[in-house]
């Protein structure tokens, strides 16, 4: 008889395995495409687009089949294939096999996103609960990437960076096989409509409701520009760095990793700021100035010319963005309806995809033909219209 586990404790150390995990990957992988394989501006953007065009086209579908199905099933089949295909993307070294692998993550990545929030607001049915673990989870993600950085630089000081990327993989199928003997789902009713029919019908309700619902739509909207504004950081953070010039004694490994822990460390202490602050703001509030001095951040990387400027811009930027993320879902699960709450939570998550997937366009030209410093100053004018559009929810 499988043992079930408390779905709460269960949520937060889904969150920090796959936090360090993914973490730990990136510290090593970027490094490794700038690094090692040398690709163009143009190319770490394009890979960043294959991996968010993979995830805009991944998200109604797969958010849909777990409101019809399974949400359960979708988180742990989430993890049992992310594992794989993240260990290839350490493994190949063709450019073009590398942004197959990101396509593949884009696709089983949206198998848990929305899928985790909406299986845990059924097992809870507790709106108040869920919100202070959204908070919760924000806290634990930083923790568990600061976790994932000495993790990585201990993988890559004894073994090599595609050894760290394997590792890095193994672990988070690891994981999905514990979920998969621990996780229950007692809140969650199948349909027993047809399943063709169904489908159809939550795509629909959850388009509808986006469309019909204000705090939704503009949600929507400030999400779309908030990813296409700040997708640029995402993607040449590393090589703006490697722009304006790193010491040759300093491995970029260590860089990157240094530049997680204190991005973490920058995140955790924001997100107590806020919950001694700012807790009876309401969220749109809160997520308007978060995005507001998110902008701020990318102007402040995008204009100066000394390393240690860029440093605390990027910083600042990325704490920033993850302690806006759990006042985007509260703000998508307060007006979701219970049989699509998982579509309703994948069209945020597309709705941001989407903005970085035109960032990775129309910016890594930019980048390529004005330089990266001029793409990230558009990025940081995007970012606080996001902020203006999320002020009106």
């Amino acid at each position: 008889m499988r043992r079930t586990a408390d779905p709460a404790w269960l949520f937060l150390a889904t969150t920090a395995v796959l936090a360090a995990g993914t973490n730990a990957k990136w510290i090593v992988f970027m490094p490794r495409l700038v690094d090692d394989l040398q690709l163009e501006p143009y190319q770490l953007a394009l890979l960043g687009t294959a991996l968010e065009l993979s995830g805009i086209i991944g998200e109604i579908p797969t958010g849909a089949v777990a409101d019809l199905i399974s949400r359960r099933l979708s988180i742990i089949a989430s993890f049992v294939i992310m594992g794989p295909i993240l260990a290839l993307a350490g493994v190949f070294e063709s450019f073009w096999l590398i942004a197959l692998t990101q396509v593949g993550w884009g696709l089983a990545w949206t198998l848990h996103s929305g899928a985790d929030v909406a299986w845990l607001t059924d097992e809870l049915r507790s709106p108040d609960r869920v919100d202070r673990l959204l908070i919760s989870r924000a806290k634990v993600q930083l923790a568990a990437n600061a976790l994932g950085v000495p993790i990585a630089l201990a993988l890559v000081a004894t073994t090599t960076r595609t050894t760290a990327i394997v590792v890095a993989g193994a672990s988070i199928s690891a994981w999905g096989l514990v979920l998969a003997m621990t996780m229950p789902e007692t809140g969650f009713e199948r349909t027993a409509r047809a399943a063709g029919a169904e489908f159809k019908r939550i795509v629909g309700v959850g388009t509808r409701l986006t469309a019909r619902t204000r705090p939704l739509r503009l949600l929507a909207i400030s999400s779309l520009f908030y990813g296409l504004g700040s997708g640029v950081v995402d993607h040449l953070d590393l090589a703006r760095l490697v722009e304006v010039g790193i010491p040759s004694d300093v491995d970029e490994v260590f860089l990157y990793g240094a530049l997680a822990l204190v991005q973490a460390a920058a995140g955790i202490v924001l997100i107590r700021l806020i919950e001694r602050r700012l807790i009876d703001v309401p969220a749109a509030r809160v997520l308007s100035l978060l995005m507001l001095l998110a902008g701020v951040a990318i102007a402040v990387t995008a204009g100066a010319n000394v390393g240690w400027a860029i440093f605390v811009g990027l910083v600042m930027q990325e704490a920033l963005r993850m302690t806006a993320e759990p006042f985007i879902t509260m703000i998508a699960n307060s007006h979701s309806e219970s049989d699509v709450r998982a579509t309703m939570l994948s069209f945020m998550s597309q709705a941001y995809a989407g903005g970085e997937i035109l960032s990775g366009v129309f910016l890594g030209v930019v980048a390529s033909v004005a330089g990266i410093g001029t793409a990230f100053a558009i990025g940081a004018v995007i970012v606080v219209g996001s902020s203006l559009i999320s002020s009106r929810i």
